[in-house]
């Protein structure tokens, strides 16, 4: 009985020691436009729901309606995007990647970055995960994204406008490495 209470202990130990495998990739903003098709400055007009058997049965995502611009092109953007998971309870399928309430509900304002994704059902524009959605709120007036911290994105507090500039600023230095290397 000794023995079993002792290894038991000594698994546990073990099993607290070991880096948990699955988590949330902090990436910088090249890191995230890199596998990006776009990143907006968006109003989110509709949320709803729905089920789809992708990747698995019974999965439940959330669709938003959202209408902006692009911080990489200055074009307008009205899209739809999609997360896995839902904030509706009577659905009951949270998921812990998937962009909190507070970032999500119908009205507000967020920099976001998606990408086409030809794999999904419908071919969709999907958001990745909790990196993917920066809140804007009004600071002294004028609107600020919300930092996430160090390796994401934006890490800190940034006024809109500084945002669009480093967007603008890494998509031209990432064209500018494409071309160089396909001229290799």
């Amino acid at each position: 009985m000794r023995l079993v209470k002792y290894a038991s202990l000594v698994l546990g130990v073990v099993l607290t020691a070991l880096p948990i495998g699955a988590a949330i990739k902090a990436m910088t903003l090249a890191e995230m436009m890199e596998i990006t098709t776009d990143v907006a400055h968006v109003q989110i007009i509709e949320k709803s729901s729905f089920r789809l058997a992708h990747p698995f049965p019974e999965a439940v995502y959330t669709e938003l309606a959202v209408k902006g611009t692009s911080l990489r092109t200055g074009k307008a953007v009205e899209t739809t995007l999609v997360f896995l998971g839902s904030h509706d309870p009577d659905d009951q399928y949270g998921v812990s990647e998937m962009p909190t309430l507070q970032d999500t509900r119908v009205g507000s304002e967020v920099v976001v970055f998606f990408h086409r994704d030809t794999a999904f059902p419908g071919e969709r524009n999907v958001l990745f995960n909790l990196g993917a959605v920066y809140r804007v709120e009004k600071t002294f007036g004028r609107p600020v994204v919300i930092g996430k911290g160090e390796g994401f994105a934006f890490p800190e507090n940034v006024k809109i406008l500084d945002a669009r500039t480093q967007v603008r600023a890494t998509h031209l230095a990432l064209q500018a490495a494409q071309a160089d290397q396909a001229g290799k």
